[in-house]
């Protein structure tokens, strides 16, 4: 998170602003994935001092001296709520303080940060908009906003927001901006302009975050040892910040460290279970190593914190399609999570025939299997060996209504448990 206390709006805190000068939270960031189910590093939360969920904060986090407005209230009653992980309280509480002061930019930025945790991606982006029109300086909402946007699928509108926000003088000197440019150039592919907007925040502050961004960068080039001694530059500034944690276990993924990436993804999950980062990247492991009721737990986790990514509910569909030759409930969880891929992203080849591959267990879904077989069958992508495999299914699937199909495994298409990045799943599953 980006972080700030009071008096400034450099960054975000772990929590909702109660007063104009307390230090706000940035929600975590999106994962960049090379590949479908690749553990995603967190980088992009920078605080002084915290990570990406609702910690309480320490004495430099808290409102200034003196500060009265917001000690009591539906203000502290709806930061109370978020820090209890009360989301459906806590929004309420911040629209009853709105209500109350409708010009309150602080408390438009607390009802964004919750709605992010309720999934509501759209009504999210509405309030970081107005905080911005109540106060057009006000940093954490625009690092937040420009986040939600590439995570959403809209990474030239984040790149633009950022972009002009960094030409004016009074927002030019916030680190935060910049570390947020670098995350949305690296998505973008544009390692250079990410690594200068990186190294431009480090010059303003000597933030973990920056040392994250340049992390990323490194290791997106396949320079992975300095990618590591970067990340431990962050973690020597912070060692409880969980974003840092998930960054260093990719990079020790990348390095084929696999024992050292769980634990440092299980630290990070310890330090802040509301990163999303870090359930979707635990979950990957647990897929790549066969173990489907860990890799379930893990992205459901995954999926409840972040409904709007559509890489965890389809990775969840795969674990739960897995197990499902000893449980027909898992089955149908499987297919109703596939499904629910495939009315966001519905050309997902891995969606296509892994709900072809499940739903053909059902007899009752026969028609339904046979049409995403056979678009499953002439994905460019789809190997000779499966599509005899499908060749073979389809003509079972005629006979159905006179016997039960037989289980038949998981398409061959999963993508198993290798590491991603955070920020690059910025198509429409985010």
């Amino acid at each position: 998170m980006l972080a700030g206390c009071a008096g400034s709006r450099a960054a975000g805190s772990e929590g909702p602003s109660t007063a104009a000068s307390s230090a706000r939270e940035e929600a975590a960031p999106p994962s960049q994935a090379p590949s479908a189910s690749a553990p995603r590093p967190v980088p992009e939360q920078s605080r002084t001092g915290a990570s990406s969920g609702p910690v309480q904060p320490n004495a430099a986090d808290a409102p200034a001296a003196g500060s009265t407005r917001g000690a009591e209230g539906p203000l502290a009653e709806g930061v109370q709520a978020f820090r209890a992980g009360k989301w459906e309280q806590a929004a309420d509480a911040f629209r009853a303080a709105l209500r109350r002061s409708p010009d309150d930019a602080d408390a438009q930025f607390n009802l964004a940060l919750t709605e992010e945790r309720l999934g509501a991606a759209d009504r999210a982006r509405s309030a970081y908009q107005a905080a911005l029109h109540l106060d057009p300086e006000h940093v954490p909402a625009l690092v937040n906003l420009a986040r939600l946007e590439r995570r959403t699928g809209r990474a030239e509108q984040a790149a633009q927001l950022l972009e002009a926000a960094s030409r004016k003088p009074e927002l030019s000197s916030e680190p935060g901006l910049w570390v947020q440019l670098s995350m949305t150039e690296r998505a973008a592919g544009n390692l250079a302009d990410a690594e200068k907007a990186a190294r431009r925040a480090l010059s303003l502050r000597r933030d973990p975050s920056a040392y994250e961004a340049l992390a990323l960068v490194s290791s997106a080039r396949g320079q992975n040892r300095e990618a590591e001694l970067l990340a431990l530059s962050a973690l020597r500034l912070d060692e409880e910040r969980a974003s840092t944690h998930v960054t260093l276990g990719l990079v020790s993924y990348r390095l084929g460290d696999v024992g050292r990436a769980r634990a440092e993804f299980d630290r990070a999950a310890a330090l802040d279970p509301g990163s999303a980062d870090a359930w979707a990247n635990l979950g990957a492991l647990a897929l790549g190593w066969r173990d489907y009721a860990g890799a379930e737990r893990a992205y459901r986790r995954a999926a409840d914190l972040e409904p709007w990514v559509v890489d965890s509910r389809l990775h969840l569909a795969e674990a739960l399609a897995a197990q499902a030759s000893e449980d027909p409930a898992k089955a149908a969880a499987a297919a109703a999570a596939y499904r629910e891929v495939l009315a966001r992203t519905p050309d997902r080849p891995e969606a296509i025939c892994g709900a072809g591959w499940t739903l053909a267990q059902d007899r009752k879904a026969a028609a339904e299997a046979g049409t995403l077989l056979r678009r499953c069958r002439g994905l460019p992508e789809t190997s000779a060996a499966e599509r005899r495999r499908i060749d073979g299914r389809l003509s079972v699937l005629e006979s159905m209504a006179r016997g039960p199909a037989g289980p038949e495994p998981a398409s061959s298409r999963g993508t198993g448990g290798s590491p991603r990045e955070q920020g690059a799943n910025t198509g429409g599953s985010r």
